[in-house]
């Protein structure tokens, strides 16, 4: 299975400015949160959607799959739970479970359907920009914002190191899953401590090794990239910020001509 890193490099919109991705989807964001329109998260959806099926063909690893899967579900659950409390409007429905009388009246019905469609609306926006942008270049391209050089260097340093942690985690987790260490309460918990500990001091012993060797490649704190990617131009700002407005005075202009109608 191919990892997020990998993914990212073999993305069609890899050669858009990062910084142009970024305000995609800080601007898409930004109107989809501030409305309170049905149709604006759903246009931000098909929007981010489209883009991350132009990016990667809707193929990801199988871990980001569960972890899309685990946040649907946990969207859905909240989105219930403000649906079941949220009270004003009038009864839309009312059912019985183990005893208990729940119902769903109109104000919750339309907030939590809103949640929704914003969470699901971020959900994309965001994936298409992190499936598209390799950490190394949009760390390189913040430096068109001057953002310090230190925070630039962790950025990269952290990302790029936390795979080997996670490597280390794994490794660990199946030596110890081989010798029944998670059978039963009491010793997954004793397994789980002592892995929690190992992982620690091998991170130190690692951190070690590595600045070991990044001085001995003569690293200076920058991580060159053989193909830069492109700078952030007018285009790539206005280009967002246009349709953003558009999106937004669209969803007012609509609104009004149904307050005539009505």
């Amino acid at each position: 299975m191919i990892g997020i890193d990998e993914l990212a490099y073999q993305s069609r919109l890899r050669q858009w400015p990062p910084l142009g991705k970024f305000l995609i989807a800080v601007s898409l964001l930004i109107v989809a949160l501030t409305t309170d329109s049905f149709i604006v998260p759903l246009i931000t959806m098909g929007i981010g959607l489209g883009l991350l099926s132009y990016s990667t063909g809707l193929r990801f690893p199988r871990i980001i799959s569960l972890v899309i899967l685990n946040s649907l579900a946990i969207i859905l659950i909240g989105c219930l739970v403000i649906a079941f409390l949220t009270r004003g409007g009038g009864e839309v429905a009312s059912f019985d479970l183990l005893g208990l009388r729940l119902s769903i009246e109109r104000d919750g019905l339309d907030l939590a359907t809103l949640v929704m469609l914003r969470a699901l609306a971020g959900i994309s926006v965001m994936l298409a920009f992190i499936t598209s942008t390799p950490v190394p270049h949009f760390a390189m391209a913040l430096r068109q914002l001057h953002v310090p050089k230190e925070i630039l260097e962790l950025t990269v340093l952290t990302y790029r190191y936390s795979f080997l942690l996670l490597e280390q985690l794994e490794t660990m987790t199946v030596a110890a899953s081989c010798r029944l260490g998670f059978r039963g309460l009491r010793t997954s918990i004793r397994t789980t401590s002592r892995v929690a500990v190992g992982l620690f001091s091998r991170s130190l012993d690692m951190a070690e090794r590595s600045q070991v060797a990044l001085n001995c490649r003569n690293y200076k704190g920058d991580f060159p990239v053989f193909r830069p990617p492109r700078r952030l131009t007018w285009p790539w700002v206005a280009g967002p910020v246009g349709l953003a407005a558009l999106i937004y005075i669209g969803n007012i202009l609509l609104e009004t001509s149904w307050k005539l109608t009505w």
